[in-house]
């Protein structure tokens, strides 16, 4: 069956931010389309109030978060020139996010190694019997997780949206006193008053996106040190804690470590922080 002819509409974002397309068939396009399109309203409707976001995360059911920004240039791309993009190969590629482009509206959907279908004993059934899955495939949920439209981005959880595109430059700075909360955190030792003189604008916001993520609530001091180290980053424990060091760009590599904007290239294996695709 020949490939749909039309232009592409669904797209993905790598772990390094990269753009992909993803070619249907044409007897599946209207299902994957009505996905996201469909799910939509999960997110916002006609009568859903927008609430301009703040790094405030209590929202009611009736409301959405919602950023004013600028796309990132290769998403806008997708959108304008798909022909130039690569097609998807999830053999290699690592898929961070899926977006769907109807009537220059975004859909994304989160994506993680869970939905890919790669060496695995897939079975499903057809008719009254069990076959097994031959080839690779990814999975697409019912469900969106974030809009894009008319120079919004629209989410109703920043967890979700975070993961799609970074929400860190719309946090206000950490003041003395949210440095302070940040400083309560059991699993830290640091010198409090070092912290307060010497926190600059990155580290100020890099605490608050710590704060208001609680991404370190549960988290295991040793753990950590143990997954940093993968990335040639060593940090020192003190009384079974983890010791934040008087030295500002030492402070800054944790504080994005713990933000989790460090990954592995797939290809090269090299070791980056994300968004700037600088070698660690």
């Amino acid at each position: 069956m020949a490939r749909n002819a039309t232009p592409c509409n669904f797209f993905a974002i790598l772990k390094d931010d990269s753009v992909r397309k993803i070619d249907l068939l044409q007897s599946i396009t209207e299902n994957i389309k009505n996905v996201f399109i469909n799910n939509a309203s999960s997110i916002m409707t006609s009568d859903t109030e927008e609430i301009l976001f703040d790094g405030n995360f209590k929202i009611d059911g009736d409301e959405v978060l919602y950023v004013e920004m600028d796309l990132p240039e290769n998403v806008i791309e997708a959108n304008s020139n798909a022909i130039g993009l690569e097609v998807l190969d999830i053999t290699k590629d690592d898929i961070k996010t899926l977006f769907w482009i109807e009537d220059d509206i975004y859909y994304f959907q989160n994506f993680d190694k869970r939905k890919l279908l790669q060496n695995k004993n897939v079975i499903f059934y057809s008719g009254t019997t069990y076959h097994k899955l031959k080839e690779d495939a990814l999975i697409v949920e019912n469900m969106v997780n974030a809009i894009y439209q008319d120079g919004k981005f629209y989410f109703k959880s920043y967890a979700n949206a975070n993961k799609i595109i970074s929400l860190s430059d719309f946090f206000e700075e950490a003041s003395n006193e949210t440095i302070e909360e940040f400083a309560g955190n059991t699993i830290f030792e640091l010198d409090l008053d070092w912290l307060k003189e010497n926190s600059d604008t990155m580290i100020r916001k890099q605490i608050t996106l710590i704060q208001k993520s609680q991404i370190i609530v549960s988290a295991s001091p040793r753990k950590i040190k143990a997954s940093a180290k993968k990335f040639n980053l060593d940090i020192e424990m003190e009384n079974g804690k983890l010791k934040l060091p008087n030295d500002k760009k030492a402070c800054k590599n944790i504080l994005s470590f713990l933000n989790e904007q460090y990954y592995f290239g797939l290809i090269s294996g090299k070791k980056f922080i994300t968004n700037s695709k600088r070698d660690v």
